[in-house]
Parts: C-alpha cells; sequence; structure tokens
C-alpha cells in the first residue's frame, strides 16, 4: 500500500523577514531545511511519496512529485489540486510549519470515517486570574493549558471525500471542516505531545534551539 503525504508549503513567510529572505519551507532548521524535515519525518514513518502543490516557487530539487499551482487556490484548493496525483485511496495533508512528534499512521487510521485531524489543547499566551465579587485573587494560573482543543495542521482524508467535499478554491479549515463534521465525517486525534508552529522569526529560533536541546537532527 502506497502512503502519500501533500506538504501546503506554497509562501514565502512574510513575518519571517526581514531576517530570512528564503521561501519558509527552505529556511535552515539547524542541520536541514524545513522541508527536508518534513520530508525526512514521513519517510522515517513509511510514506513514500510527498505532493507539493505551490505557486511561487518550483521545489524540484527535493524528492517530490511539484504540482503547479497557476493562482491562488487556498488551502482547500491546494489541496483538490494535488490529489489529482495521489494513487492510492488516502492522503496525509499536512502545513510545512506545523511540526509534530508521533506517528503519523496514528491519523491515518483514525481517518477511516472519512476524515482526520491532530488536535492539541491551546496554552494561554498570558495568566489567568480566578476572582471572587470583592475583587480578591482566589488563584493565579501562568499560562495555563485551556480546555480547547485547536488544530495542528495535520490531517488525513480518503480521496473521494476531497473529490467530493472540498472547494476548487477556498480555505481548508474556514470552508470545509464544518461540512465534513456535520456530514460525519470527522475525527480528531488528541496529541499530548511537544508541538512547534513557525509563523515567525522569533518561533523558528525557538525550534532551532528545540532541536538542539534534544538533538534532532
Amino acid at each position: 500500500m502506497v502512503k502519500e503525504c501533500i506538504i501546503l508549503a506554497g509562501g514565502w513567510g512574510k513575518r519571517l523577514k526581514p531576517q530570512i529572505e528564503e521561501p519558509k519551507p527552505l529556511v535552515q532548521l539547524n542541520n536541514t531545511t524545513l522541508l527536508g524535515r518534513q520530508i525526512s519525518w514521513l519517510e522515517k514513518y513509511g510514506f513514500d511519496r510527498v505532493i507539493i502543490p505551490s505557486k511561487e516557487f518550483n521545489l524540484t530539487s527535493h524528492p517530490v512529485v511539484w504540482v503547479e499551482e497557476k493562482e491562488r487556490l487556498g488551502t482547500g484548493g491546494a489541496v483538490k489540486l494535488a490529489n489529482k496525483e495521489v494513487l492510492g485511496n488516502r492522503v496525509y495533508v499536512m502545513n510545512v510549519d506545523d511540526i509534530v512528534f508521533y506517528n503519523p499512521n496514528i491519523l491515518w487510521k483514525e481517518s477511516h470515517l472519512g476524515a482526520a485531524i491532530l488536535v492539541g489543547k491551546l496554552r494561554s499566551p498570558y495568566g489567568i486570574i480566578t476572582s471572587d465579587k470583592a475583587g480578591n485573587v482566589l488563584k493565579f494560573e501562568e499560562k495555563p493549558l485551556l480546555p480547547y482543543d485547536i488544530s495542528l495542521g495535520h490531517y488525513c482524508f480518503k480521496k473521494e471525500v476531497i473529490e467530493q467535499y472540498f472547494p476548487d478554491k477556498g480555505d481548508l479549515e474556514l470552508q470545509l471542516m464544518q461540512i465534513l463534521a456535520d456530514n460525519k465525517l470527522l475525527r480528531i486525534y488528541e496529541y499530548k505531545d511537544a508541538w512547534i508552529s513557525i509563523n515567525t522569526y522569533k518561533d523558528l529560533e525557538k525550534a532551532r534551539e528545540y532541536f538542539k536541546r534534544k538533538g534532532i537532527e
């Protein structure tokens, strides 16, 4: 059985500027590029093919199937375009800048209804204060985990679900996820380990430090 992944890697990473000039997928993450790390991670767990839809740069120097996105299609449209190159009946989908440390085959199995999404608990960026009616502080928690699941940018879909439900142009999460939920096709897998989302240069520095501290190549 072929294992395939669509990596959403389009974009120049404007919030990484001016420190970083190259496209976000090609930024250095210590001893490899961000894209290179994600591909190596997938290969570790038996994924055979990586498909990348992109409008802004050609990634043919990497061992991937590159699909030219001639206009901006949004994440949903980009996945639908790349889905034409999928050989099997199911495909893993991920954002290039969302790093997790688990076995993606777990989410693959959870997509048996048609779709699955990796979720984690949101950590508050601020201290949370509980007080009484008189204004007395009863509890102060510094950046606690909140009781909400958030998307970690990793998904798995059956090919037929992409063909039937995905928009030709539009956003995957804004326009699609609720439709899949309404049709009882969408399951979650709750991920409880560390995860890193690289949106700013500060995020990139933290990722580099984390990889160095953990001895991750």
